[in-house]
């Protein structure tokens, strides 16, 4: 039997794994959500599909769910935990002590699994459902392409999340909170860092940057194939300076500090790294 599962939040991680769960026949009942307009859509979008969502105007309509999944920003975590605690904690008192708690999990990459502690001290299972992919409401996609990394405080959670993940079809593997975190870090230097250099490049050939596409797919794929030891090539890895030079004369006369200054310090540190050089 699938898990009735309800969201707190309706931002981008909550709108995309909503969808994709209902899409393998989970039940999504509520939605909670500060912002209405937000909420709205989801359930919108929800109800769409045929599902029977409605808006939770209250923490406290979520206790009968199996799982309630917390999706919002990380520093938004510990508030909507103790205002979840709480309304938990109300509805048990006002049901004479009856105790039916959901389990409950987050989305967050870079928070761990202890800042649920709350809810599991008043006897919520308690994990972690990070999807390592940045998704956007805007943009579908298979969530058979997006890797799950999950935590889970008891084995029946573990177990809940474990069919979750099979049920979305892709790769999904049990880690530590140190170790999702470390994930974490370094999905920013493969996506963060490298959309910000991207962002450095098309300045450079402008309206031309399109031809930039084969070259850059070509150099990542080798990159995780192989080592990216093994693949870096360029003028700084031969330590070809008289190249170097004519590139920062490139930059430097077109006003392009930012993209010289960058330059400068990865050469550098390619220099130094293979050529003993600074």
């Amino acid at each position: 039997m699938k898990h009735r599962t309800a969201f707190i939040g309706a931002g981008n991680v909550a709108f995309r794994l909503a969808l994709a769960m209902q899409e393998k026949g989970y039940s999504i009942p509520l939605i909670y959500n500060r912002t209405v307009k937000s909420r709205d859509k989801l359930v919108k979008a929800l109800r769409s599909n045929g599902s029977d969502t409605t808006a939770a105007e209250d923490m406290s309509m979520l206790r009968d769910m199996s799982l309630v999944i917390i999706a919002v920003t990380d520093d938004a975590i510990p508030t909507v935990v103790q205002e979840l605690a709480s309304a938990l904690q109300e509805n048990a008192a006002a049901d004479g002590g009856r105790r039916h708690l959901p389990a409950v999990v987050h989305t967050s990459g870079a928070t761990s699994l202890s800042v649920l502690k709350p809810l599991e001290d008043i006897g919520c299972d308690c994990g972690v459902l990070y999807p390592l992919m940045t998704l956007s409401r805007n943009k579908n996609l298979e969530f058979k392409d997006v890797p799950l990394l999950l935590e889970a405080t008891s084995q029946s959670l573990a177990d809940t999340l474990d069919h979750i993940a099979a049920d979305l079809g892709g790769e999904h593997y049990f880690y530590t909170s140190e170790q999702r975190l470390r994930m974490h870090v370094a999905a920013v230097f493969t996506t963060n860092f490298v959309n910000y250099l991207l962002g450095l490049a098309f300045p450079i050939v402008q309206h031309d940057h399109p031809l930039l596409i084969p070259g850059t797919i070509e150099a990542v794929r080798n990159a995780f194939l192989h080592t990216p030891a093994s693949t870096l090539t360029g003028p700084a890895r031969r330590g070809d300076m008289e190249t170097i030079r004519k590139h920062l004369d490139v930059l430097e006369q077109s006003g392009l500090k930012e993209q010289a200054e960058i330059y400068r310090l990865f050469t550098d540190k390619i220099l130094e790294k293979y050529q003993n050089k600074k």
